[in-house]
């Protein structure tokens, strides 16, 4: 679907639709949401207002692709290590979904910007390939 800054609770809903379509557990399910709105959010933000979400299940996961139109992210932004500072106004986002997916990957440049979130249906089996 695509997306701008009025479609982000659609983009929130049409990600949980088919999590719990699959099976997956209440908590896998806000941390899916949760990691996917981030990604909306940066792409309205930062993105250039608008992006493209693409959601799917396969072999025992949940997948979401975040796509935007920006001028790409810093890769000192992608370091994932320590959250930012407390009084720093920006760089959550990346943080968190790293923290609530099991799998991100990140695809950036002067065209835009991929999110990959991934995560499995159940804590049983998180190593996704």
């Amino acid at each position: 679907m695509a997306f701008t800054e009025g479609d982000v609770a659609g983009a929130r809903s049409a990600v949980e639709r088919v999590a719990r379509a699959r099976g997956m557990p209440d908590e896998r399910v806000t941390d899916l949401v949760l990691a996917t709105n981030e990604a909306v959010v940066n792409a309205v933000s930062y993105g250039g207002g608008q992006g493209v979400l693409r959601v799917w299940a396969d072999d025992g996961a949940v997948y979401c692709d975040i796509r935007d139109f920006g001028r790409g992210v810093p890769m000192d932004r992608l370091d994932g290590g320590d959250p930012p500072p407390a009084q720093q106004p920006g760089g959550w986002g990346i943080w968190l979904i790293r923290r609530l997916a099991d799998k991100v990957a990140f695809t950036t440049g002067p065209g835009g910007t991929t999110v990959r979130i991934a995560m499995t249906l159940s804590d049983d089996d998180r190593d996704l390939r």
